[in-house]
C-alpha cells in the first residue's frame, strides 16, 4: 500500500511532470495540480506545513524518510535535484492557484530569478521553495505575530549587549548569538515578515533597533547571494557588532542635530578602532566581527575613514553591512529629523555609486528591498494608498500592494490586493506607485495588513 506522504509525493512529479509537457491550460496539468491540492489537504500530523526535503539520495516528508527505489519516486528526486530545488514547503490552505503557479515557474528552466523569488513577484504566500540547511531551526510557521515577538526580543537583547559594553564589561555572546539565530529563522522562513518589521521607522530605542535591522538586513542580502548555515549568521554577527565602538562616543555627539565640528568628528570617528578593539577582546566572537566594525566607514574607494591604512580588499560582509547601514540609518526617524523615503535614499546613495558602495551590491540590495520596501505605506496614481505586501524581483517600481483607503479617502470595506506590475488589456498599467506617505498621518498602521 502506498502511504499518503508517498502519494504527495508522487502527484507532485506527475503534476511538474504534465507542465512541462503541456500548456498550463491543459487538463492533464489542471487534473495533475487538483490531485496534489487534495492530497495536500491530508491531515498527515499536526504541523501547520507539510515539507518536502530533496536530499542527495532521499526524499524526507515532514519527519518521514520516503522508501528508496528504482520507480516513481527516484524519477522525482532526479528531477528536482536537475532543477536544483532542494526543499518546497506547502502551508496549510494552499489553494489551486497556487499549485498551477508552482507548476508553471518550476517548468520555466529558462528564467534568471530562483523560483521562489518569482512565486513571491506573483502573490505566492503558501508555498516557500528553499534550500535544506544543516543547522536551520524547526519549520515551524513563523507568521507576523510571531515575527514582532521574536524583533522585539531581539531589540532587547542588543540593549543589554550595548549596556554591558558601555560599562566597561565583555559583550556576552550568547546574547548575540541569541539574537542572530531568531533572525535565521526569519530570513529563512518569513522573510515578508522581517522586512516590513525592519521597515518600521522609529525613533525611540534608534541604536537597538537599528543594530537588529542592519542584522537582519545583511542577512537577508547575504541569502539572496546564496549564504547559508554558519557563515550567513557570521554576517549577521559582525552586522549586529558593526557600531559597538559608540559606546565610547559621547551621547551629544550622537545625537548632534547639527554638523559636527572637526573635533567633534574625530572623535566619532574612533568608533571604529574601538568596535575592533571590544570585539577582539570578546570571547567567543567571530573573526570576521572585528573586521567589519574596523572598515565598515572606510568605503569602497577607500576615501572614509579610519585613513592611511594603505591599500586593500574590502571584506565582502564590509561591503554589504556598509550599504545597509546607510540604507537603514537615511530611512530611520531620528529626534532631530524625519526618516526618507526609499526613492530619496535610492537616489542618495547612487550619487555614491563606485566610490561609497560597491556598485553591484547597492544594485542587489534595491533589488532586494524594492524602492517601496514591504510595509511601506503608498499612494497610487488613481489617489488610492495602501500598503506594499510584497516587492517584484526584477522591477522595483512597481510592487504589489493591499489597497485600504480609495481615491476620496474612505476606507475600502474589505482591502484588496493589486499588482502594479499587471498590465490590462490594452498592454498599460493601469495602477502605479506615485510616493510612499507617511502611515500615521493618514491612519494607517502597515502591520494591520500584513
Amino acid at each position: 500500500m502506498i502511504s499518503p506522504q508517498e502519494e504527495i509525493v508522487r502527484c507532485l512529479g506527475a503534476a511538474v511532470r504534465a507542465s512541462e509537457l503541456y500548456s498550463p491550460a491543459h487538463p492533464q496539468v489542471q487534473r495533475a495540480a487538483a490531485a496534489l491540492v487534495t492530497i495536500l489537504a491530508t491531515p498527515l500530523t499536526t504541523s501547520p506545513t507539510v515539507i518536502v526535503a530533496f536530499l542527495e539520495d532521499d526524499i524526507v516528508l515532514n519527519d518521514f524518510r520516503l522508501p528508496r527505489g528504482p520507480g516513481a519516486l527516484a524519477g522525482v528526486l532526479r528531477d528536482m535535484h536537475e532543477r536544483k530545488i532542494e526543499k518546497i514547503t506547502f502551508a496549510r490552505g494552499v489553494e489551486l492557484s497556487d499549485i498551477r503557479t508552482l507548476m508553471e515557474e518550476l517548468a520555466d528552466r529558462m528564467a534568471r530569478t530562483a523560483v521562489n523569488d518569482r512565486l513571491v513577484a506573483r502573490g505566492i504566500r503558501r508555498i516557500l521553495v528553499s534550500k535544506v540547511v544543516a543547522d536551520e531551526m524547526d519549520d515551524s510557521a513563523v507568521g507576523l505575530v510571531a515575527a514582532q515577538q521574536m524583533y522585539s526580543t531581539a531589540v532587547t537583547s542588543a540593549e543589554t549587549i550595548w549596556s554591558a559594553a558601555k560599562a566597561g564589561d565583555q559583550p556576552n555572546p550568547s546574547d548575540a548569538k541569541g539574537i542572530i539565530d531568531s533572525l535565521s529563522k526569519l530570513v529563512y522562513q518569513d522573510r515578508t515578515s522581517l522586512l516590513a518589521l525592519t521597515a518600521l521607522k522609529r525613533h525611540d530605542n534608534y541604536t537597538f533597533t537599528h543594530m537588529v535591522n542592519v542584522a537582519a538586513l545583511s542577512m537577508a542580502m547575504a541569502r539572496s547571494l546564496d549564504l547559508e548555515g554558519p557563515i550567513l549568521k557570521e554576517f549577521g554577527y559582525a552586522a549586529l557588532m558593526h557600531d559597538i565602538g559608540k559606546v565610547h562616543t559621547p551621547l551629544e555627539i550622537l545625537n548632534k542635530p547639527d554638523k559636527l565640528t572637526n573635533e567633534e568628528f574625530s572623535i566619532m570617528k574612533l568608533h571604529v578602532v574601538d568596535g575592533a578593539h571590544i570585539l577582539r577582546r570578546t570571547p567567543e566572537t567571530p573573526a570576521l566581527a572585528p573586521v567589519v566594525a574596523f572598515e565598515h566607514h572606510l568605503k569602497q574607494d577607500l576615501s572614509g575613514y579610519p585613513e592611511n591604512i594603505g591599500a586593500r580588499t574590502l571584506n565582502l560582509c564590509t561591503m554589504v553591512v556598509s550599504v545597509v547601514d546607510v540604507f537603514d540609518a537615511l530611512r530611520s526617524n531620528r529626534a532631530y529629523r524625519a526618516g526618507l523615503a526609499t526613492d530619496r535614499i535610492k537616489s542618495i546613495m547612487g550619487q555614491q555609486d563606485g566610490t561609497a558602495f560597491h556598485p553591484a551590491l547597492l544594485r542587489r540590495f534595491v533589488n532586494l528591498m524594492g524602492l517601496y520596501p514591504i510595509g511601506t505605506v503608498v499612494q497610487l496614481n488613481t489617489a488610492e494608498v495602501g500598503v506594499v505586501t510584497q516587492t517584484h524581483p526584477e522591477d522595483p517600481f512597481r510592487p504589489q500592494v493591499k489597497l485600504v483607503l480609495d481615491a476620496n479617502g474612505a476606507p475600502y470595506e474589505t482591502p484588496m490586493l493589486t499588482n502594479t506590475w499587471d498590465r490590462d488589456s490594452r498592454g498599460e498599467y493601469p495602477r502605479a506607485v506615485v510616493a510612499a506617505v507617511d502611515g500615521p498621518v493618514v491612519g494607517i498602521d502597515p502591520l494591520a495588513y500584513l
